[in-house]
């Protein structure tokens, strides 16, 4: 019996390569967006003089999910929501499909994987956003919190406290998802995620999208609250 070579991510049986759906701008939000999730939590822990690292690295974690959101919207096809965010019954029948053996991984994020995607921008939306009306009842406070009232305040803070653990959360499934399909499933999801593949048309929307994201954000956390 003739054993076919393990096929990676985005290459096509004939052998020619195709999309592998980790274009660059998606890597370098993924890496970046890991980078300062884990800087922002570690920072957010310390406190005293860190804590205003631990905003300006939320300030650069809004510009990177305002650009994530529109690059989902008009980014390389794969990169798209409408790619990879199936109904749910999709997903279910995905995870049917690994129980029964199957081996498949398509470029990008599986059906599964496609949910723990909105499910993770969610959860970080949700942290940054309250972030800006959050205080720490000393010197630090976000600059949105003296918009609304000191009630509105203690709110968003104690949602911005518990919520970095369903964030805490989300990242330990994500990793063990990955070491799942690495070394038990025998299926590369790092290579993609640290090669994938590069557009030129991808790097200049993408570079025009980062820059209207970055002046959005200093408008929301510097222009506006003034």
């Amino acid at each position: 019996m003739r054993i076919l070579p393990r096929r990676l991510p985005g290459e096509a049986l004939s052998g020619h390569a195709t999309r592998s759906g980790w274009d660059f701008p998606t890597r370098f939000f993924h890496w970046t967006l890991a980078a300062l999730v884990t800087f922002s939590f570690v920072t957010g822990k310390v406190g005293e003089s860190w804590l205003v690292w631990h905003m300006k690295s939320g300030y650069a974690i809004i510009a990177l999910l305002l650009f994530r959101l529109a690059w989902g919207l008009v980014g390389s096809p794969e990169a798209r929501f409408a790619s990879f965010v199936r109904r749910p019954a999709a997903a279910l029948a995905y995870v049917r499909s690994l129980s029964a053996g199957k081996r498949e991984l398509p470029p990008g994020h599986n059906p599964l994987g496609g949910w723990s995607v909105v499910a993770m921008l969610a959860c970080l939306a949700l942290q940054v956003g309250t972030g800006l009306f959050s205080n720490d009842e000393s010197s630090h406070e976000g600059p949105l919190a003296a918009k609304v009232s000191d009630a509105m305040v203690d709110r968003m803070t104690s949602i911005h406290g518990w919520n970095q653990y369903a964030i805490l959360t989300l990242v330990v499934l994500h990793v063990a998802a990955i070491s799942f399909y690495q070394w038990r499933l025998r299926l590369d999801v790092l290579g993609p995620m640290v090669h994938g593949s590069t557009s030129k048309r991808d790097s200049i929307v993408a570079a025009v999208l980062a820059a209207l994201a970055v002046c959005a954000t200093y408008w929301l956390v510097v222009v506006y609250p003034r």
